[in-house]
C-alpha cells in the first residue's frame, strides 16, 4: 500500500448541463482508498499532498503514519499493542462521518473483506470507531508494492511475462472465491493488488464490493443505494475509482458498468476487469487509453475494443493466451467466462500446457541433437543423459547414472576434471575443456565439453562434442611437421 491519487474534486469543464455525462452536485465521487499507479513517485509529499495526521485511538492502535489515502478513507500504518504486530488501519476521513451511506459503505467494506477468507485476500483483524464515532478497521499490514508499480517498472513487456501470468493466476483464484460466496468486486486493476516477497499476491480494496442475490452473503451487506445507476463524475486520467452512481475505474470499466446498468452486473463484469489485469500484463496498456477520463469513459461506455485488441495481437503472447484475454473482455458478457473460476480454470490449462510444451520441446532438442547433452549434479553424478551417451560409449542410461562420472574418465585427466567441477561450483562456466571417457569395450574417446552451471541448484547442464577423430588428426598432424 503506497500513497494517494489527487483529484478527488473533478473538472467538469467542457461538457454542457445537457450533457448525459455532466454530473449533477450530489453525485461528485467520493472515492475509496487506493494505491498510487504509474511510474510517478508515489508518497504524499511528492504528490504535494500533505500527510494527514492519525486521528485519536481506542489504545489498542497506535497509529504511525499515513500509507495511502482516497477520498474516503485514509490507511495508516500502525501497530496492533495486543498482539504486538504490524497492521493497517484504514479510517474514514472526517468529511464523511455525517454521511450515513459512506459510512454504512466503510463498514460494508470491512465486513465484506472479512468474510472472504481466501489466502489471496487481505484478511482483516477488526472493525470498529475510535473515539468520536470515527469508523476504522484493522488489517493485515503487506509490505509490497502495487502490480501496477511493478508492471511500470518491466523493462520491456515481454519481460518476466510468465511470472506476472502466475500473479494472475492467484487474483483469479481469489475472485473465483469471492465469486463463488455471491460477491462481485468491481474495481479490479493492477493498483488493486498488492504483491510482495514470497509469493505473496493479495486482492484489495473490496470498498465498491457487492453482494449478489443469491449468493452465500446475501443480505446485509450490501445493497447500492437507489437509482445507484447513473454515469460517473468524470476527470483526472481516468484511473481513479468513480464513486457516486457508477461505481468502478473507467480504464478497466465493463460497457455494461459504465453505461450504468446495475442490475445487468454480475461476474462477469469482473471478468472483464480481469482480462483489463490481463491485458495490461500482456501489452503494458490497460484496455481503454486517453487524454482524460472523459474520453477513456466515453470509450468504456461505447466499448471501443479495437485499439486494445489490436495492440493484444501485436504484443507476440501466445495465441490462445491473446484469445482468452480478448473473450474476457467481450462487449458482451454472455461472450465471457462465466465467472473467476471458469477463467482460473481455464488460464492454469493454458498455464500447464504452456509447461508441458516447453518440457515436450526440451525433450525433443534433448533427444534429437547428434551431440551428447547432459544434466549433471554438483555432486559428482550424471542426472540425466540424452541417448548419444549410450550410443558413444555403448553403457546403458542406468550405468551411466549410478556411478559417478569421475569413475568413466581416463586417470590422467581427472585431476583436470576436478578443477573444472571446482569452478563450476563457484559459478565459472567452461568452454572446449577436452578429457577422455572409457567405452564399454575400454577404449578411451576424447570428449569437448561446454558447460554453465547453475551454483544456487546445484546442477549443470552440459553439452559434448565426441573429437576423437578431430584428436587423432591433430596428433599425426603434429606427429609429421615434428
Amino acid at each position: 500500500m503506497t500513497g494517494t491519487v489527487p483529484g478527488d474534486s473533478f473538472d467538469r469543464d467542457g461538457l454542457a448541463p445537457d450533457d448525459p455525462l455532466f454530473p449533477h452536485e450530489e453525485f461528485i465521487p467520493a472515492g475509496a482508498t487506493l494505491p498510487l499507479v504509474g511510474p510517478a513517485a508515489r508518497t504524499s509529499a511528492n504528490l504535494h499532498l500533505p500527510p494527514l495526521p492519525p486521528p485519536p485511538t481506542d489504545g489498542r492502535y497506535h497509529l504511525d503514519r499515513e500509507i495511502a489515502r482516497g477520498a474516503m478513507g485514509v490507511v495508516y500504518r500502525g501497530r496492533d499493542a495486543e498482539f504486538g504486530r504490524d497492521v493497517a488501519v484504514k479510517v474514514l476521513r472526517d468529511e464523511h462521518l455525517r454521511k450515513p451511506d459512506l459510512c454504512r459503505r466503510f463498514v460494508d467494506e470491512a465486513r465484506i473483506t472479512a468474510r472472504l477468507q481466501h489466502p489471496g485476500i487481505v484478511p482483516i483483524y477488526a472493525v470498529g470507531e475510535f473515539p468520536g464515532g470515527r469508523p476504522y478497521y484493522a488489517m493485515r499490514l503487506v509490505d509490497g508494492q502495487t502490480l501496477g508499480e511493478v508492471l511500470d517498472a518491466r523493462a520491456d513487456t515481454p519481460a518476466d511475462r510468465s511470472r506476472f501470468l502466475k500473479v494472475f493466476e492467484t487474483v483469479c483464484a481469489a475472485l473465483a472465491y469471492a465469486h463463488a460466496a455471491g460477491v462481485i468486486h468491481r474495481d479490479l486493476k493492477p493498483a488493486n493488488v498488492m504483491v510482495a516477497p514470497f509469493g505473496i499476491v493479495k486482492v484489495m480494496d473490496w470498498g465498491v464490493a457487492k453482494v449478489l442475490a443469491g449468493g452465500r452473503f446475501a443480505g446485509p451487506p450490501t445493497a447500492d443505494p437507489p437509482g445507484d445507476d447513473r454515469p460517473p463524475a468524470v476527470g483526472g486520467d481516468g484511473e481513479q475509482t468513480q464513486h457516486g452512481r457508477v461505481l468502478g475505474t473507467p480504464q478497466y470499466m465493463s460497457p455494461e458498468q459504465a453505461g450504468g446498468h446495475i442490475d445487468r452486473l454480475d461476474e462477469r463484469t469482473d471478468v472483464f476487469g480481469l482480462g483489463g489485469i490481463l491485458c495490461t500484463i500482456l501489452t503494458g496498456t490497460p484496455p481503454y487509453a486517453g487524454a482524460d477520463a472523459r474520453a477513456v469513459y466515453r470509450k468504456a461506455v461505447a466499448a471501443e475494443l479495437a485499439e486494445p485488441f489490436a495492440r493484444l495481437d501485436g504484443c507476440g503472447a501466445d495465441p490462445e493466451l491473446v484469445a482468452l484475454c480478448k473473450r474476457c473482455l467481450a462487449a458482451d458478457p454472455v461472450a465471457r467466462p462465466r465467472d473467476a473460476g471458469v477463467l482460473a480454470e481455464e488460464l492454469t490449462e493454458y498455464l500447464d500446457y504452456d509447461l508441458r510444451r516447453t518440457e515436450r520441446d526440451l525433450v525433443r532438442f534433448f533427444e534429437l541433437s547428434p551431440d551428447l547433452f547432459c544434466i549433471a549434479g554438483l555432486d559428482g553424478f550424471f542426472y540425466r543423459v540424452n541417448p548419444n551417451f549410450a550410443r558413444v560409449l555403448g553403457y546403458t542410461t542406468e550405468e551411466l547414472l549410478a556411478r559417478p562420472f569421475v569413475e568413466f574418465v581416463h586417470p590422467d585427466d581427472r585431476a583436470r576434471t576436478a578443477d573444472v567441477m571446482k569452478g563450476l561450483s563457484a559459478g565459472v562456466p567452461c568452454v572446449r575443456f577436452r578429457n577422455r571417457y572409457r567405452d564399454l569395450r575400454g577404449e578411451y574417446r576424447w570428449f569437448e565439453w561446454a558447460a554453465k552451471p547453475i551454483p544456487e541448484e546445484g546442477v549443470v547442464f552440459a553439452v559434448a562434442r565426441d573429437v576423437t577423430d578431430q584428436v587423432t588428426l591433430e596428433n599425426q598432424v603434429r606427429f609429421y611437421e615434428g
